[in-house]
């Protein structure tokens, strides 16, 4: 009986250490190098999407009284196009559907990855105060 026991723990202390045992000497781990990333930028600029943005966002007829940001997630594909959408943050289903409509016209600057050109994610956010599209950080009064 002592001899069963013996023999199972020696067993089981080899083969805890055993990795040691076989992977001597250790092997050196091979540094992968990943390509910078950019990711999709439009192509106007930061003030040229904030034009395009207040020339194409239409407000919606009835007004509520809301104020926040609507987030939409944009995939841009390689072509710089707008593949798909999503919704991030809400506010109100009418200024949803305004905001991720006008989030499919835009055309970015397709990511990269090294000089190669690749899929990439870009929120872009629609600022609303009192129902309305504002890119101002003033306080707004009701008169």
């Amino acid at each position: 009986m002592k001899q069963i026991f013996l023999l199972a723990f020696v067993l089981c202390t080899l083969s805890a250490h055993a990795q040691f045992f076989f992977d001597f000497p250790p092997r050196r781990r091979v540094e992968q190098r990943r390509e910078p990333y950019t990711a999709p930028v439009y192509k106007k600029g930061e003030e040229g999407m904030k034009a395009f943005i207040r020339k194409n966002f239409k407000q919606p007829k009835e007004r509520e009284q809301v104020d926040g940001k609507v987030v939409v997630a944009a995939l841009v594909n390689e072509k710089g196009n707008v593949a798909e959408t999503q919704l991030v943050r809400s506010v109100s289903k009418n200024l949803d559907v305004e905001a991720i409509r006008v989030c499919r016209k835009m055309t970015f600057k397709p990511a990269k990855r090294g000089k190669k050109k690749v899929q990439g994610r870009v929120d872009i956010v629609f600022p609303i105060r009192n129902g309305r599209l504002s890119y101002l950080n003033l306080p707004t009064v009701e008169l």
